[in-house]
């Protein structure tokens, strides 16, 4: 299955490129709609294989699909993802997995053409895109959607985000590095973390937010807010029961670096796109961090913080 293209638009478009006909929208939102299904079905019929016993574990993204196909539009050539194992909707979305390559990681089979994030070796819903070629020559990184291989250690993904976003400031301002275009384009990248709001528990998550305010790194993080983690309800596991309020002191000011906080409902199809095409756009042009929080009630700084219901 192919990923759908943009609603967003890019520096390069002409006006009249980026005016959107009522066909096309019409179109890109049938196309959305379908990858949201799909992916909701995939899940459904995965567990099955699981609860049959046909599969011997089986992680999935159901509930986070709408969220996750807007956070897609705006992934571009050059990007990173370091995320988690709630993320299919996403690959689908962005061109980088199909189902059936989801069910080939989910019974493990150990041929890379089925199975091309790990073949076989992680457990299912666990992404990865090629860096080198079969030389161990860097690929054309900058030309690229690039996913950082996912590790099942929860909030392990946070400081291996902080480091991609670094990496992309670095290309940015060191001189040296203006040469190495098959692996930046002139730092314009972004990197996308995502995380659920159980994991925002761990001190990694902390960390890296705290040091991506003081660096200014273009790092976007998004909160999948669904009310609970594995353990039990969200109560029991945040402050305040919000990551987007116990993050608050670390807002951006105009006298004091920080991060960009956002809240945005996660079904709200145009309303995320809206957000994310603010918060990413400011990420990717003055590299601030953001946090967006996405769930029942909002999201966070710079940091995309999704709430469901």
């Amino acid at each position: 299955m192919e990923g759908t293209n943009t609603l967003s638009t890019t520096e390069a478009a002409s006006p009249e490129e980026q005016q959107l006909s009522f066909e096309r929208f019409r179109d890109e939102v049938l196309s959305d709609f379908r990858i949201a299904c799909i992916s909701r079905e995939t899940s459904l019929l995965g567990r099955k294989e699981v609860l049959g016993g046909k599969a011997k574990f089986g992680i999935f993204g159901d509930g986070k699909e709408i969220a996750q196909v807007a956070m897609a539009k705006f992934f571009r050539p050059g990007d990173f993802r370091s995320g988690y194992y709630r993320d299919q909707t996403f690959m689908l979305a962005a061109g980088l997995a199909t189902a059936e390559q989801i069910f080939a990681q989910l019974y493990a089979d150990p041929d890379p053409a089925r199975e091309p994030f790990s073949a076989g070796r992680q457990m299912n819903c666990h992404f990865a895109t090629k860096m080198v070629d079969e030389s161990g020559e860097w690929q054309p990184l900058s030309g690229l959607k690039n996913i950082s291989s996912d590790i099942a250690p929860t909030a392990g993904q946070m400081p291996r985000a902080l480091g991609l976003a670094y990496a992309s400031k670095a290309f940015r301002q060191v001189s040296q590095l203006k040469n190495f275009s098959n692996l930046s384009h002139n730092g314009d990248e972004v990197c996308f973390a995502t995380i659920g709001d159980a994991s925002t528990s761990e001190g990694h998550f902390w960390e890296t937010m705290n040091a991506a305010g003081v660096l200014q790194v273009p790092l976007v993080v998004f909160v999948w807010d669904d009310g609970y983690g594995i353990s039990g309800p969200k109560k029991y596991q945040n402050t305040k029961a919000s990551v987007s309020d116990a993050l608050s002191g670390m807002e951006q000011t105009e006298s004091a670096n920080g991060v960009q906080i956002y809240k945005v409902k996660g079904w709200d199809y145009p309303g995320m796109c809206e957000v994310f095409e603010e918060g990413i756009s400011l990420a990717r042009k003055k590299s601030y961090t953001g946090s967006i929080s996405c769930g029942r009630d909002h999201p966070t700084t710079g940091t995309f913080h999704f709430r469901q219901s």
